[in-house]
């Protein structure tokens, strides 16, 4: 059996890696009395983050620890989610500052001051993971989850980002969506008809400025995404866009992959071997995309119906 001093060293290891975040319980298991948490408490060695869960002295105030403290103040399973869920896994999701969402079974209580609890009646075990030591849904939960909180751009931005990071596969998507879907969750048409245009084969924007071009010319009949081109000599490079009955390329421009001296002159030896088999190309910008989208689809209509007279 651990003495009291072992149980202490264990105890403060483990507090490193929760991010400084400790509750009564651990404190009176690692043999301290309510009075001497109290104390602690007293001393300001202990900031509440919750009930029953502290921040030690010393300890970063982080979202980390606010979110850690919410989830232990509560009885049960309770799993960071929706925002708070896609926030840990690098999926850029906006809400209101300071809010913390999370899941716990259905028939527990309500929300708690700044945690805002939502209730499921259905939690498998693949559903969840931890994330820098915080339980949280997995990110194919998450992302059905903010199909009922969110808009449709701004789900169809969080299915990209994830795609794009390798967060998650389309398959686990369509996976989540079979299990959850059908049951009178909301949000299932939503994430339904996201995924609608995915298979499996689908390959997810490469940046945001792609996501916002295949929104630009996604009306454009017959277009594709993502094509690797070949000539003679072998393969060229992927395209952003393929208009194949128009011999028509669409390629987006961002600064951070373009404007270096050596990736114009990459890109340019690159479109001559393009236009040297008969391919039109056409490079977009963010500036183009944006502020005067009406003026660039007109342009690219008027060379598609130029290339295919």
């Amino acid at each position: 059996m651990l003495g009291r001093m072992d149980r202490w060293a264990e105890l403060m290891d483990r507090v490193e890696r929760a991010h400084g975040v400790v509750t009564t319980q651990d404190l009176i298991a690692a043999g301290l009395s309510r009075g001497q948490v109290e104390t602690l408490v007293h001393d300001r060695r202990l900031t509440s983050l919750g009930v029953g869960t502290w921040r030690v002295r010393g300890a970063p105030d982080t979202r980390e620890a606010r979110v850690l403290g919410a989830i232990l103040g509560l009885e049960g399973d309770v799993w960071a989610s929706h925002r708070t869920a896609a926030w840990l896994h690098g999926i850029r999701v906006h809400g209101p500052a300071g809010l913390i969402e999370v899941t716990r079974p259905y028939g527990a209580s309500a929300n708690r001051g700044a945690v805002h609890i939502h209730r499921s009646t259905l939690v498998p075990s693949h559903h969840v993971t931890t994330v820098r030591e915080i339980p949280v849904t997995t990110v194919p939960r998450t992302v059905f989850d903010l199909a009922r909180r969110t808009g449709a751009k701004v789900l169809d931005r969080a299915i990209e980002e994830a795609l794009r990071g390798d967060l998650c596969t389309i398959g686990s998507l369509h996976r989540v969506l079979a299990e959850l879907g059908g049951q009178g969750r909301p949000g299932t048409r939503k994430m339904r008809a996201a995924l609608a245009t995915r298979d499996a084969d689908y390959v997810p924007t490469s940046s945001e400025l792609t996501a916002v071009g295949r929104a630009v010319f996604g009306c454009i009949p017959g277009i594709e995404w993502e094509v690797p081109l070949f000539d003679a000599q072998g393969y060229i490079r992927r395209v952003d866009a393929f208009v194949r009955w128009a011999r028509l390329v669409i390629e987006f421009d961002g600064a951070r992959f373009h404007d270096q001296p050596s990736d114009i002159a990459a890109d340019t030896g690159q479109d001559n071997r393009l236009i040297a088999i008969g391919i039109i190309v056409e490079r977009c910008r963010w500036v183009d995309l944006t502020r005067r989208p009406e003026v660039l689809l007109a342009k690219i209509m008027r060379l598609i119906e130029g290339g295919a007279a």
